[in-house]
């Protein structure tokens, strides 16, 4: 791994100051920190580490997993002893191998290749869901000064520092020596695992391979919440007031002056609606979802991974369609029994190197509906990936139960306007019209 493009602004001031203040305290410090900006690429590290860093949130842009290496420097491999890194070589070298026979092509041709260019109809999109963690990738990143803190706290964890400390020390190699020193050295607290799983587990159970989208938490009124938003900013009486005038046609009178303020392009009212809900689906799409970098979530711990061996596997439709369904099952069972031998034999994390990307997890996420908004336009297009644009598709349909005005313009461009993807139109606008508008827009 290797740590280029390294640039950090401001740095050395703070640096020179706790050399000067070597007592200073951590939230002062951290202050300092917030209008410093640092940049950086992570060339070679594994698609495990990213996705750690990436549930930092903030802006990362990785390497598409088209351009995997299938050779032995293509992955990355934790500390073990001889005859298990042999077999975790086999193991890879196995995915690896299915990887390329699933997505070969035809012949040649221009340009990026579509469905039909492949063998057996299996894009590389869906050939990598059997790819494990351990694939190298190149991340960039930029981000503000403090959130060194979280990243120093992510890769001194008692469990993973063995597995970030490449990561580790070329930090300290690039930082400002006070400043790294300073970093290094703060005292780390760590949330119980154990106990935010006990406390989530009731709500983590109701999300199942066969209802992987569940609205968990919402308020009552919505759009009541949302008027009074409104009108908190343009009246003189105080919104208990406003209700009290209202009288029972509160839920009426709110509904109307939503729709109002939200057609005047004012959509910040609607962050005055929230939502919690439970989600499932593959490490593909966990890694996108984090990227996001919007909403707060909950991940399930990674031990429930091995724990839940029932869970199954996302297989794409195009593997089962191209006559590898087998195969393919039968490596993610072959996967699962070497990670949970890893896990029993090791105590330093190495067996989440192998989880692969089809395996799924379980997470619980709190937006407001101008955030899931703002993702839906992108997610519900046809152009998205079609695991993410199943549960957005899924999301959208508790939502507009909620409300109809607060979610209207959830949908891409399209629906109400023109498609914003130029070339690469899917050209179903009448479909997607037809679909999603609400039916008194029509």
């Amino acid at each position: 791994m290797r740590l280029t493009n390294y640039e950090g602004t401001d740095f050395l001031p703070v640096s020179v100051f706790l050399e000067q203040n070597p007592d200073a305290d951590r939230e002062t410090v951290q202050e300092l920190l917030k209008t410093c900006n640092v940049s950086f690429v992570l060339e070679g590290i594994n698609r495990w580490q990213s996705t750690m860093i990436c549930e930092r949130k903030d802006s990362y842009v990785q390497q598409s997993q088209r351009y995997v290496t299938m050779t032995s420097d293509g992955y990355t491999l934790p500390a073990m002893d001889e005859e298990d890194t042999r077999k975790a070589e086999e193991l890879i070298g196995k995915a690896f191998a299915l990887y390329e026979e699933m997505s070969k092509l035809k012949g040649e041709f221009k340009g990026r290749p579509k469905a039909e260019h492949y063998l057996y109809g299996i894009p590389v999109e869906d050939a990598r869901y059997i790819l494990p963690l351990a694939v190298k990738t190149n991340l960039s990143v930029a981000t503000t000064g403090d959130k060194l803190l979280e990243w120093f706290k992510m890769i001194k964890h008692p469990q993973d520092r063995h597995l970030f400390a490449d990561v580790h020390e070329a930090l300290m190699h690039v930082l400002p020596d006070a400043l790294a020193r300073w970093l290094d050295n703060q005292v780390y607290i760590y949330a119980n695992e154990e106990v935010l799983n006990q406390y989530y587990q009731a709500e983590l159970q109701e999300i199942t391979p066969e209802k992987p989208v569940v609205l968990l938490r919402t308020f009552e009124q919505p759009e009541l919440k949302a008027g009074l938003g409104s009108l908190t900013s343009t009246k003189a009486e105080p919104p208990s007031e406003v209700l009290q005038q209202w009288g029972e046609e509160a839920a009426v009178k709110a509904k109307g002056v939503t729709k109002r303020v939200m057609s005047y392009g004012h959509t910040s009212v609607a962050e005055q609606c929230r939502t919690t809900f439970g989600m499932m689906f593959s490490l593909v799409t966990w890694h996108q979802q984090v990227r996001h970098r919007l909403p707060n979530t909950f991940r399930e711990s990674w031990e429930n991974l091995l724990l839940d061996e029932n869970r199954p596997p996302v297989i794409p439709q195009t593997v089962i369609d191209g006559g590898f369904a087998e195969p393919y099952y039968n490596l993610v069972k072959e996967m699962q029994r070497f990670q949970r031998y890893l896990a029993e034999r090791y105590d330093g994390g190495q067996w989440r190197y192998f989880l692969l990307n089809c395996q799924q997890v379980k997470v619980i996420t709190s937006t407001n509906a101008r955030m899931d908004c703002g993702m839906l336009q992108e997610r519900i297009c046809n152009n998205a990936q079609w695991e993410i644009n199943r549960i957005a598709v899924a999301k959208l349909a508790e939502l507009r139960k909620l409300s109809d005005i607060l979610y209207q313009y959830a949908v891409p461009s399209c629906v109400y306007g023109a498609c914003k993807e130029g070339k690469m139109t899917c050209g179903r606008a009448a479909e997607m019209r037809e679909k999603y508008r609400l039916k008194e827009d029509v």
